[in-house]
């Protein structure tokens, strides 16, 4: 990371890019920044007070300790990589602008996650098998689009674009396709 954040008013979060379609951009709310100092201060190698001029850091157990305190759970190898990831300074500790990073990449991966969940909901519930193989009948998508839903946009010419073997069954990549374009 090249700028230090402190509280994120101006802070542009973190990005990153969900595929495929346009970069997504994870910015933490007031609330959730102002709940990561208490927590972060707690933690703060034993001083009482913080602020980003004070260089407060935390150590690998300090993060630890801070996530636990947070509700997670992770384990020593993701605490590891997660300081890896976030510090500048190869000092083994982080400051709260590299927590804050730390934050904001947890939130873009559940992010991610909830994303895939959902497409692949979609896909099973569409004809799919869970393991998200099989495939997608493509008159069962264009039922489900112009009958079910009635959206009034043209799926067979969306299909036609997206269905490379021309099978007329839309796979899991496909779909995934079809449903970012």
């Amino acid at each position: 990371m090249s700028e230090e954040k402190d509280s994120g008013s101006d802070d542009e979060g973190a990005v990153a890019r969900v595929k495929p379609g346009p970069p997504v951009v994870v910015q933490l709310t007031q609330e959730e920044i102002d709940d990561c100092r208490v927590t972060f201060a707690k933690f703060n190698n034993g001083r009482k007070k913080f602020d980003k001029y004070e260089g407060g850091t935390i150590d690998l157990w300090g993060l630890r300790n801070v996530l636990e305190a947070m509700g997670q759970t992770p384990s020593e190898a993701d605490v590891f990589s997660m300081i890896i990831e976030a510090e500048e300074d190869s000092t083994g500790s982080i400051n709260f602008a590299e927590f804050l990073h730390i934050i904001e990449q947890q939130k873009l991966r559940a992010l991610n996650v909830d994303k895939l969940s959902d497409l692949m909901d979609a896909y099973i519930a569409c004809g799919g098998d869970e393991d998200l193989g099989g495939c997608v009948k493509r008159e069962t998508l264009v039922q489900i689009v112009k009958e079910e839903f009635g959206l009034p946009i043209d799926i067979e010419e969306l299909i036609n674009q997206i269905d490379a073997d021309g099978s007329g069954e839309i796979e899991f990549d496909e779909f995934e396709q079809l449903l970012s374009s």
